[in-house]
């Protein structure tokens, strides 16, 4: 079964990087990769592999510019068993995904699939900070007697988190 994807590996492993490159050619993968920032290309990815499983990785910091830079990738964490607090800065950070290694090939084929098919565009999220200003104006609204504006304002809400 090929995938109609492209591909981006940002790893500082190279042996893993073709390793991988050459299982992701086999499915029919368009892959380029990168093992530092500025040899990442401008854009193109339906995925990005983002490696990191080495404690000293700098990929995660540079995951929000990643981020910014490529809006509608899917990114995909690949990491180790025991780095737990990596996963959970690249989550917050905007990763999609993640697989750990060592992972079957199988995994790695439905986690790239799964990424392409659930769309290209990547809706941005709602800040905290603006949910809470939402949720601040209902109130103000439903104590000023005005519960229809103070629902319409929450169901507003709501309708935008589901797009």
């Amino acid at each position: 079964m090929t995938i109609s994807a492209a591909v981006l590996i940002l790893s500082s492993d190279t042996d893993f990087v073709k390793t991988l490159q050459s299982l992701l050619h086999n499915w029919g993968i368009t892959v380029c990769s990168a093992n530092k920032y500025s040899e990442i290309p401008a854009a193109g990815a339906d995925v990005i592999l983002l490696d990191i499983r080495q404690k000293e990785n700098g990929w995660l910091t540079l995951l929000p510019a990643i981020r910014v830079q490529m809006k509608e990738a899917r990114i995909i964490l690949i990491n180790r068993p025991d780095n737990i607090p990596s996963s959970i800065r690249g989550m917050q950070a905007g990763a999609d995904d993640e697989i750990i290694s060592p992972f079957d090939t199988e995994v790695l084929k439905h986690k790239i699939t799964s990424a392409v098919q659930s769309g290209k565009k990547r809706k941005p999220k709602r800040s905290l900070f603006k949910r809470f200003e939402d949720a601040m104006t209902a109130i103000t609204f439903a104590q000023a007697g005005e519960h229809d504006t103070a629902v319409d304002i929450l169901n507003e809400r709501n309708t935008s988190r589901k797009e």
